[in-house]
């Protein structure tokens, strides 16, 4: 029996390590990829154990071997916390980047300023500037009907409008007029800045000082690897920037002067918790209600808050187990209107009318989800994730106002990280962990996973889509069952980029968490 077990025993230590290699090869989550450097240490430490156990030495002389194992161990452990740093991650992929402890934080590469060498607006640029007020385009859903661009770049190439440095942040523009808005770290002063969107110029910003997400979060290593900055991309109407900051203080700014007609703040006035990594949702408007929604906090406080966008006074809050990542939208389903969000656990439906529930669909997992809910036909809602959140298929019915969400189906098959899948002629095409793929909205299944565009985003235009890599290069091409052609490339910036880039009218601008650029792109 003993031999037995000696034998059985070695043979399952020879085999973990493999076993844990396709374990986590086979789940497609990059985040997991990182176990796999510290997995040859918990081999070794398993073959020493089964030495401990097992091995032909006397016991004495295997307990000392085994602390002298464990005593090297300790002594890497504590060497490797007392020599490096760890500054976040490298990717979206959650790999950890590490930096010696006497060195300073790591310099980002200088970011040459350009600019149009003349202060007279080229009329070509007047004509195909649009506005972009809303988070992700018209319907907060990175999805537009036409292509209000042309699409050879080959033969007509963007022309670099301008190009200027930022502060940290994941947050993307919104325009109106000739005015760019969006938020920004500078040390620790976080700001909604504002940009003259054909020069780059900075006309105004407000700052809220001693305001930055690190250094509220500064003991939890989950918010440092998401770096520091706002998320969350403001919101535009009426002459008025609606913007929540990465620690939950809102406000509400005047487009022209950048002057604060009225502020909350989501911690101190409604008591929610700061998001692990930070407040990202965009504010939401509801027009007919004269007010503007504001996600709360993943733990404590309300889920969604509506306030009056005049005056910020409370209308109603709606309270569910917490927020998450993604941002609200008013959508109609079965002719019913309706506030549609991601929340920690769950879908839900709200009526905007007084913040009362509809409807509830249980997704239980508490990783971070980031997908905007896309509603597909009349009665279908979308909403893809990774970490093992799986993907779903959301059938809705409303029977004498008596709502139900049920599961069309499952799949972990789009495992969308920051972004949301784009849906076209009865496919879904996203960044499934890094690398395109197309997934049939039938039965979830997958058609093509190809190529590795890391942990962008994308934006579709009619049949055309429009990804921003996580490298920086802006790629356009055409998506079909049958795979992605890509068309053209645009090196628009150098760096990793998490940030969602935006077109106003021929406009395109996008950014990351160290410099801004603003394109031309051809006329159709």
């Amino acid at each position: 029996m003993k031999t037995f077990l000696r034998y059985s025993t070695l043979l399952l230590c020879i085999l973990f390590g493999p076993a844990v290699f396709f374990w986590i090869r086979s789940r497609e989550m990059t985040f997991l990829y990182w176990y796999l450097a510290f997995m040859p240490l918990a081999w070794i430490f398993l073959f020493v154990l089964w030495h401990l156990a097992f091995g032909r030495a006397p016991f004495r002389s295997r307990l000392k071997r085994f602390a002298i194992f464990v005593g090297i161990y300790i002594s890497l452990w504590i060497g490797a916390k007392a020599l490096l740093r760890y500054d976040g991650s490298a990717s979206g992929s959650s790999f950890p980047k590490f930096s010696w402890r006497w060195t300073g934080p790591e310099q980002a590469p200088k970011i040459e300023a350009i600019a149009p060498e003349t202060q007279n607006i080229d009329p070509e640029l007047l004509e195909a500037a649009g506005d972009a007020p809303n988070f992700l385009g018209p319907n907060r859903n990175g999805m537009w009907d036409s292509v209000p661009f042309g699409t050879d770049w080959k033969t007509n190439p963007p022309q670099l409008i301008w190009r200027k440095p930022m502060g940290l942040a994941w947050s993307s523009f919104v325009v109106s007029g000739n005015k760019a808005i969006t938020q920004e770290q500078k040390g620790d002063e976080e700001r909604v800045t504002c940009l003259d969107l054909f020069t780059g110029k900075e006309l105004w910003h407000h700052s809220d000082p001693e305001t930055r997400l690190l250094l509220v979060r500064a003991e939890n290593e989950g918010a440092a690897m998401g770096g520091d900055g706002p998320r969350s991309t403001p919101r535009i109407d009426d002459q008025k920037v609606f913007s929540v900051g990465a620690t939950g203080k809102i406000n509400c700014l005047d487009l022209e002067t950048g002057k604060q007609i009225w502020k909350k703040d989501l911690v101190e006035d409604f008591n929610c918790s700061i998001q692990r990594w930070g407040f990202a949702n965009s504010p939401l408007l509801l027009p007919e209600q004269d007010a503007v929604v504001f996600p709360g906090g993943d733990i404590d406080g309300p889920t969604l808050i509506s306030l009056s966008r005049d005056n910020g006074d409370l209308k109603w809050i709606f309270e569910a187990e917490g927020a998450s990542y993604s941002s609200p939208r008013l959508l109609t389903i079965l002719g019913t209107p309706q506030i549609v969000s991601v929340n920690r656990e769950s879908l839900t439906g709200v009526n905007p009318e007084n913040g009362e529930l509809l409807w509830r669909f249980d997704w239980p997992v508490r990783y971070p989800k980031v997908c905007q809910p896309l509603l597909i036909g009349d009665d279908r809602i979308l909403i893809t994730a990774s970490y093992g959140a799986g993907s779903f298929l959301v059938q809705l019915e409303n029977n004498d106002s008596t709502w139900k969400a049920s599961k069309v189906w499952k799949s972990i098959k789009l495992k969308t990280k920051f972004s949301t899948c784009a849906v076209l002629d009865g496919y879904a095409y996203g960044l499934d962990e890094g690398r395109l793929a197309c997934l049939d909205l039938k039965d979830g299944s997958r058609v093509w996973k190809d190529q590795k565009y890391g942990f962008g985003q994308n934006l579709l235009f009619s049949d055309w889509l429009l990804i921003q890599t996580e490298p920086g290069p802006i790629v356009l091409g055409k998506p079909t069952p049958e795979g992605f052609t890509e068309t053209a490339r645009l090196d628009a910036l150098s760096t990793m980029t998490w940030n969602v880039p935006t077109m106003a009218g021929r406009l395109l601008l996008t950014r990351n968490e160290r410099e801004a650029a603003c394109f031309l792109l051809p006329p159709p």
